[in-house]
């Protein structure tokens, strides 16, 4: 891989000498990512790729009389930031995130209600239990606020909602109405449902919802790609499939050379998927091989969340006679998973709770049995609480670590309902970054937005102090699994390009790579962890395009 590097450095060169860059940055401090060359001064890029990367004096010598030439004033770059893991959120919704109890929850719903039609629906998303007392959710504080409209709102989580009486009616879920596969209507003492919805059973009324339409989408996608370029993200990986209205989007903006960012988008994971729909799939990863837009990955799902009980545990959780809610045997689970990798396709396994964790890695480990070697880069998403035992098995495995570095974040959910139920020794098993690192492990970072904010600097904040902005809590929560920040800017570029089959020409600054790169408004790479949050992203570029500046 070295001589590789090497013979691109030189061939980056010798390309720079027959012809001028289109543009030079300069005076800067740069965190290339590039063991051959782990720091510079100055970059230069010809069209939508960089041709050189060395000291000022080697750079600006390439300088012709078109050439761009940038003065960065000291600051520092990095290579452009990669969620691996990201969802499109298209539809307009309340926001619920950060509630401090459940009036405020509800005074937000009906300041939403109030700039929506009357008959629409009213949505939200960011809820979390300990807004509720005793951290349960229940629908009478919907329904005392809207007795007439309907109300669906979903936790941060993303894995339970909350249905009023009005919706529960509309969608005919009542006391009779049985518990859907791999989902759970909560219920009263004498069936009556609760109104909160765990897993697949928040279909049964999310089915109802109007699909937003294509100039919502097309609004939303702008939205979302302005976001991602001002905190310095170039690169997001889908977790989920996308509708025929938002590959439009994707594909108008690309068009028209308005896209911002690059996006690899996921295939639902499912039993049922027939060989011609696998067959589909491939074709279609085989189709979109562009610079903005792939496919190849499927997403499926082993359990559900801590936070709503329903994580696949080995022992229960603190309190509890449960042990979450698996929704795979390993049989099924295998059978299928051979079915996608014959197909070539890449496989990413939801699995939070460290029973789902083990039954992930059984699967892929027997797998490349079935199957035979290749390189298929196997992922496990989130992999919040793994046993001590199963951490090895990743580099042994050859499994991607699928982390996100802001799961970590002490929040009061974290402290008051998360903890709480995995208990003391569980507890400091979670988000084990630095295990994972020290075992050999390749992560790949992510935000999971918009369950957590996409901003990746605030995520390597918190993998590298896992406190609070204000500091708190001192000395941080599981401190032992704390990282440094070059390599959690790792996971967020390379490391992220890797598990996308991209490491050759994202997440790295270096001769033959995309210029994907921000510019900071201060060195993060100093001692002062702070620096994370008080720095921002002065420019992002894409291609060698500047998709952000900041005023």
């Amino acid at each position: 891989m070295r001589r590789v590097l090497l013979l691109a450095i030189l061939a980056g060169l010798a390309c720079a000498r027959e012809a001028p860059p289109d543009a030079i940055l300069h005076n800067g401090k740069v965190w290339t990512g590039d063991s051959l060359r782990p720091s510079a001064t100055a970059i230069a890029i010809r069209g939508e790729r960089i041709v050189a990367v060395g000291s000022d004096a080697e750079i600006l010598a390439l300088a012709g009389d078109s050439t761009a030439v940038e003065d960065l004033q000291g600051r520092r770059v990095i290579p452009g930031l990669h969620d691996a893991h990201w969802h499109f959120r298209t539809r307009r919704t309340a926001d619920l995130g950060d509630a401090k109890d459940a009036a405020e929850l509800v005074a937000r719903l009906q300041a939403f209600a109030a700039e929506m039609p009357a008959d629409a629906w009213i949505t939200g998303r960011g809820w979390t239990p300990d807004m509720f007392p005793r951290n349960t959710a229940h629908r009478r504080f919907l329904d005392a606020a809207f007795p007439d409209r309907p109300v669906l709102i979903t936790d941060r989580d993303g894995h339970q909602a909350i249905a009023n009486a009005t919706a529960l009616r509309l969608a005919a879920v009542s006391a009779e109405t049985r518990d859907p596969t791999d989902g759970v209507i909560v219920r009263e003492p004498d069936g009556t449902p609760t109104g909160l919805l765990q897993e697949s059973a928040m279909g049964l009324v999310r089915r109802l919802l109007p699909a937003p339409s294509e100039l919502e989408v097309r609004r939303s996608l702008n939205e979302l790609m302005a976001h991602a370029a001002s905190v310095g993200l170039t690169a997001v990986q889908v977790a989920n499939a996308t509708t025929a209205t938002e590959d439009s989007a994707i594909a108008r903006a690309i068009a028209a050379d308005s896209i911002r960012l690059r996006f690899r988008i996921a295939v639902p994971f499912t039993e049922a998927a027939t060989d011609s729909v696998l067959d589909a799939y491939a074709a279609r990863a085989r189709r979109e091989t562009g610079p903005y837009l792939r496919f190849g990955i499927a997403k499926g799902m082993l359990d559900g969340t801590v936070d709503a009980g329903t994580a696949a545990m080995l022992e229960p959780y603190t309190g509890t006679e449960s042990r979450g809610l698996p929704m795979w045997e390993l049989t099924p689970l295998l059978n299928t998973l051979a079915r996608y990798d014959r197909a070539g396709l890449q496989v990413e396994l939801h699995a939070i709770g460290d029973r789902a964790i083990r039954l992930a890695l059984d699967a892929f480990d027997s797998l490349a049995t079935r199957n035979g070697p290749r390189d298929r880069r196997g992922r496990v998403e989130h992999l919040e609480v793994p046993h001590p035992e199963d951490i090895p098995r990743f580099k042994r495995l050859g499994v991607i670590a699928s982390t996100q570095a802001i799961f970590a974040m002490p929040g009061p959910t974290s402290m008051q309902n998360y903890v709480p139920l995995l208990g003391p020794v569980r507890e400091r098993r979670a988000m084990p970054f630095k295990a994972l690192d020290d075992a050999g492990a390749i992560q790949a970072f992510g935000s999971d937005y918009p369950v957590f904010p996409m901003d990746p600097l605030l995520g390597i904040y918190t993998a590298v102090t896992r406190q609070l902005a204000d500091g708190t809590p001192r000395g941080g929560w599981v401190p032992e699994q704390r990282i440094s920040v070059e390599r959690a800017l790792h996971f967020y570029t390379w490391g992220s390009a890797y598990a996308a089959y991209r490491e050759h020409e994202l997440g790295v600054l270096a001769p033959g790579y995309y210029a994907d790169l921000v510019v900071l408004s201060e060195d993060i790479l100093v001692p002062d962890p702070q620096a994370l949050l008080r720095a921002k992203p002065v420019l992002t570029m894409l291609g060698g395009r500047a998709v952000h500046r900041a005023r």
